[in-house]
């Protein structure tokens, strides 16, 4: 379990995160909502120790991240962050040091990329190539940033499938989305950032009841209903 206590973040005197207090449970995915500048990065690199100064307490498993040495912090996250490095490294090399990573590749049916240079890699097969590499780490909380922002459909569901594979390993997922439906067709819950501040955290039905895509996001929703009695919702 990851616990979030009154955690401030203030970069050169401006305050971009206030008084967030949250707590993730393993096995869940969390979709990470906002408009641009509410915070989702900020909040995603807090817990993956790239502010190590914050104010406030982050308890992983009960233990204070930033009082912990870095090879201790580094065995407790991993990150997939919205601008990938890029790299004049071949894929199997960048990949060589993390022995499962190209088992996930070959999963996604990609292991041709392997011989490419990193750097020639269209963005959707850069984000495949880092998502493998994250997925072979073995660590509690997975932090992925826009994971699914130059993807196409095939490799979302690919994405997809890799969330829910880690749900089942029992691990903590947290991934911001621009995409309200996309973010409604995989979290267990929600997460909205208006303005640095946590403004609602929970299930999909509330979400709907409380009429959060109105208040935040200026969106309207509709639900489908199919012969079956199946419904789709859309936002």
């Amino acid at each position: 379990m990851v616990s979030v206590s009154n955690l401030n973040i203030a970069i050169r005197g401006n305050h971009i995160l206030s008084d967030i207090s949250m707590t993730l449970k393993e096995g869940r995915i969390y979709a990470l909502l906002g408009e641009n500048g509410s915070g989702k990065t900020t909040l995603l690199r807090a817990l993956t120790s790239y502010y190590p100064d914050y104010d406030g307490s982050i308890l992983y498993s009960g233990k204070e991240l930033k009082s912990l040495k870095r090879r201790d912090r580094e065995a407790l996250h991993a990150i997939l962050p919205q601008s990938l490095p890029l790299s004049d490294m071949t894929v199997e090399s960048l990949l060589s040091s993390f022995p499962d990573a190209m088992g996930y590749l070959k999963d996604y049916g990609l292991e041709l990329l392997s011989s490419r240079r990193v750097n020639t890699l269209s963005g959707g097969e850069q984000e495949m190539v880092f998502l493998s590499l994250l997925l072979s780490r073995s660590v509690l909380l997975y932090a992925l940033d826009e994971v699914e922002a130059s993807l196409g459909m095939r490799y979302k569901r690919m994405c997809a499938e890799a969330m829910l594979s880690l749900k089942e390993r029992k691990k903590i997922v947290l991934a911001s989305f621009h995409d309200l439906n996309r973010a409604f067709s995989v979290a267990d819950e929600l997460i909205v950032l208006s303005q640095g501040r946590l403004v609602f955290k929970g299930g999909k039905e509330d979400f709907i009841r409380d009429e959060v895509y109105s208040k935040y996001f200026d969106l309207r929703m509709e639900m489908i209903s199919t012969p079956s009695g199946r419904k789709y919702i859309f936002f």
